[in-house]
């Protein structure tokens, strides 16, 4: 009598933000920490696990986003006050977020970097114009209190093809549909206002100006800076 297989299960490398989160999760549990208890501070926290405070920033998200813990602006992070949300993070393994906003951050950064660089040599006239006619609408929106998210996607995806490396044109277009994930849902709601939206069409008008100038350098140098302050805004 022939015995039935087991179908065998894809087992996947956890990623780093899954590794500290299931710890913090851990500490909960073996604590007995209740729901509205208040967790140790972000930087006595990233000693005890051993990693980066970005890095634990990330793990957060992922636990804030599956009902497990909440991030009060200015309190700090406390066990969510959803007894069915506990043990959220037991199933990450199944739920799959995803890579890390912070893995996607600096992937993106990498890119696009070399995006405007090539963009700065090989664009044509037109697409600089229709870079320039995307941040006026851009400005316009953010006028009326409009968020400017699809039309900042739309800016970032000419400028990929302004490179005239298709690969890069898929990378970015790739990253960009990341974006629109669960986690990152969630970090967008903390750090994103109209404020950041306007630094973010200013240097729009500096990067279009460089390549328009065909100046790479200086294009990759204010691409790089607008990296490191959105990168703290968002990860700290």
């Amino acid at each position: 009598m022939k015995s039935r297989s087991q179908p065998f299960k894809l087992v996947r490398a956890k990623r780093l933000y899954e590794l500290v989160a299931e710890q913090i999760e851990a500490m909960i549990r073996e604590q007995h920490l209740a729901p509205g208890a208040r967790l140790p501070a972000e930087r006595e926290l990233s000693e005890l696990l051993g990693v980066s405070r970005p890095s634990l920033r990330e793990a957060m998200i992922a636990l804030e986003t599956l009902g497990l813990v909440e991030v009060r602006v200015g309190e700090g992070t406390f066990i969510s006050q959803n007894p069915s949300s506990r043990g959220a993070i037991s199933f990450i393994g199944e739920a799959d977020l995803g890579p890390g906003p912070l893995e996607q951050f600096e992937a993106r950064q990498a890119i696009e970097i070399a995006c405007v660089r090539h963009a700065a040599l090989r664009a044509h006239p037109e697409q600089i114009a229709e870079m320039r006619a995307l941040i006026d609408k851009m400005e316009a929106l953010v006028a009326d209190l409009e968020n400017p998210m699809a039309l900042h996607r739309m800016f970032h995806e000419l400028l990929a093809a302004a490179s005239g490396n298709l690969i890069f044109v898929k990378a970015v277009s790739d990253l960009w549909e990341m974006r629109q994930g669960r986690m990152w849902n969630l970090l967008r709601t903390k750090v994103e206002n109209t404020e950041s939206w306007r630094l973010g069409i200013a240097m729009r008008h500096e990067l279009v100006a460089r390549i328009a100038a065909r100046d790479a350098d200086g294009a990759a140098l204010i691409l790089t800076e607008h990296f490191e302050r959105v990168g703290r805004m968002y990860f700290g």
